[in-house]
């Protein structure tokens, strides 16, 4: 006696989650204008702090009395990192503009259809890229321009283990991070290129153009919670309690992780409601 066997059809399953996340790894590195930004943004953070330390050495003894009874070596040596947070934040919203603009999200989309492991996936390799960059571009900045302050012996210079250095080194790690993941948020929800730039760079430097401004009550109570203050919590060496727009580290991290958070849940709604393309 025979047994007949009726043969199932095959089930197509879709990418897991490693799968998902060396591909877009893979995708992300396969860029030239990843490589591009990386470069620049590398120049813009560590040479332009370099630059500035030079400059300061050259310059303390005429500095105002007040400024140099409080010098901030660490924030001297480091201030280029604040140019650098423009280009890490293109470099989120390259991370998947291109997709859009090209019609790969399509593909994307019908090689891993949960939409929601294609952007956590996104959000990882960004993230982790941005937070190792960071950090390593504030080391280099921090260090070199130790050395650069050091030839003046007037100045004071701090080491790895002075007041608040290593929260700041990795500080500006998370503000990298921060601020790829929210330009990553912005491109998805915009699918543009050029909009995703320009209202990502709106968001680390509007607010302190217009702070200056506004209301210290403004800046307590509102600006103080943007993105580019909360993130200042985490980077900056030397926090100043006085300060209107001060939070705290703990506060900071707080307030810019739930920007973080809510930019990716919009983006992620978004992604499922629209088309691919």
């Amino acid at each position: 006696m025979t047994t007949a066997t009726a043969s199932l059809p095959e089930t197509k399953t879709s990418p897991g989650i490693g799968n998902t996340l060396a591909a877009e790894w893979t995708k992300l590195k396969s860029v030239r204008s990843t490589w591009v930004v990386v470069i620049a943004a590398a120049v813009v953070s560590v040479g332009f702090s370099v630059l500035f330390s030079f400059l300061t050495e050259q310059d303390y003894k005429n500095l105002p009395a007040g400024q140099t009874a409080d010098f901030d070596s660490a924030g001297t040596s480091m201030v280029g990192m604040n140019l650098g947070l423009i280009l890490i934040s293109v470099l989120g919203v390259l991370a998947v503009s291109g997709e859009y603009s090209t019609g790969m999200m399509r593909l994307t989309l019908a090689i891993t259809p949960h939409r929601g492991r294609v952007l956590i996936s996104k959000a990882v390799v960004v993230g982790l890229l941005a937070f190792v960059l960071g950090t390593l571009f504030a080391a280099a900045a921090f260090f070199i321009g130790q050395i650069v302050l050091g030839i003046n012996p007037a100045i004071p210079t701090l080491g790895l283990g002075g007041p608040g250095v290593l929260r700041s080194l990795l500080g500006w790690g998370a503000e990298f991070a921060a601020f790829a993941l929210l330009a990553l948020s912005f491109g998805v929800m915009m699918r543009s290129a050029a909009g995703a730039i320009a209202t990502a760079i709106g968001f680390i430097f509007a607010p302190a153009i217009l702070g200056a401004l506004l209301p210290a009550w403004v800046q307590r109570d509102i600006l103080a919670y943007f993105p580019a203050s909360a993130a200042e919590q985490l980077s900056t060496a030397q926090l100043k309690t006085d300060s209107a727009t001060y939070l705290g580290p703990l506060t900071g991290g707080g307030t810019l992780l739930t920007w973080v958070a809510v930019a990716l849940v919009v983006a992620f709604s978004l992604m499922g409601k629209r088309d691919s393309g």
